[in-house]
């Protein structure tokens, strides 16, 4: 028993130590973008600086010509004065001051750090469903943030892109490279899969839905979590999810789940990606709950956990 608590132990230092490492990774990343940024911007306000410096002297000058001018106008009859004045004034409406093109708040702006959650919300993924992928028996919200399995199945056209055997759909957005990740509530729901796949998978007939074909997902299925691995990996819960958050990083080759709740990671899948890959929801056969695409608020971005 304490040999296993301390291997359970030394377990949760492991994943602690790794997760937060990543979550380093990706800020000294962000921090290198933002320092590049940062001296730009400051090449580019400098310039603009020495630009209201050199329009202000040449203000300066003109407006001192023109009081030397007016006030040796000024010495001479009030005849020969009214006789120029026209001229005098002309010359001064040419001399319009101009306020410096970059003030002090927009200084501030400039050079305002983003803060954590800013840094970290880049990442969230505004996803809809993709209607032309989906299965015949799944019913879309209008919003295409919400999908559930109907009564009967309807009658669409079978278009190549149209899963035809499982009730599945995809995110309408695919990608290529970076980082993304997005939250799906799944309430109650006795049977649901999430993950993700790549836009070329096969849509027709049946399969098993493994990294082996193009799909990185976990499943309940009749009351038992699992990743869906080549072999199926057991998932065991403490607390019943009810919302997972799904977190891509292509290029490390990594697809994450977390429980949102509780915080604590489900699952890692690992690999190499070189093609689109795309969100994947299946909303099972038991349950005619939707599964629900969540808008994520600025507090939960600041729990991300890369």
């Amino acid at each position: 028993m304490q040999e296993s608590l301390g291997e359970r132990v030394k377990c949760q230092r492991q994943r602690i130590s790794s997760e937060f490492e990543k979550l380093q990774l990706l800020l000294n990343e962000k921090k290198e973008h933002f320092l590049q940024g940062l001296a730009e911007e400051e090449r580019e306000t400098l310039k603009k600086l020495n630009e209201n410096v050199t329009k202000l002297s040449q203000q300066s000058s003109s407006l001192q010509q023109l009081i030397t001018e007016m006030e040796e106008k000024c010495q001479q009859p009030a005849a020969e004065l009214l006789q120029d004045a026209k001229g005098t004034l002309a010359r001064s409406e040419q001399v319009r001051l101009q306020g410096p093109e970059l003030s002090a708040a927009e200084l501030k702006d400039t050079y305002r750090v983003p803060g954590m959650m800013e840094v970290l919300r880049e990442f969230t993924l505004d996803m809809t469903l993709d209607p032309d992928m989906a299965n015949p028996w799944l019913i879309l919200s209008e919003d295409r943030k919400r999908v559930r399995r109907g009564d009967t199945r309807q009658d669409l056209p079978d278009k190549p892109e149209r899963f035809d055997k499982y009730p599945i759909v995809l995110g309408a957005e695919g990608f290529r490279g970076g980082r993304r990740y997005w939250e799906v509530e799944v309430g109650d729901k006795t049977e649901w899969e999430l993950g993700v796949c790549r836009e070329s998978v096969r849509r027709k007939g049946w399969a098993t839905y493994t990294p082996g074909i193009g799909y990185w997902a976990m499943w309940l299925r009749k009351g038992v979590y699992q990743a869906l691995t080549s072999s199926w990996t057991p998932l065991l819960m403490s607390v019943r999810p009810r919302r997972v958050r799904i977190f891509l990083d292509y290029e490390a080759g990594e697809v994450l789940f977390y429980h949102v709740t509780d915080r604590s990671r489900l699952f890692t899948f690992t690999g190499t990606f070189s093609r689109t890959l795309c969100p994947y929801f299946s909303a099972g056969d038991e349950n005619t709950a939707p599964l629900i695409i969540c808008s994520v608020p600025a507090q939960a971005a600041g729990n991300l956990c890369p």
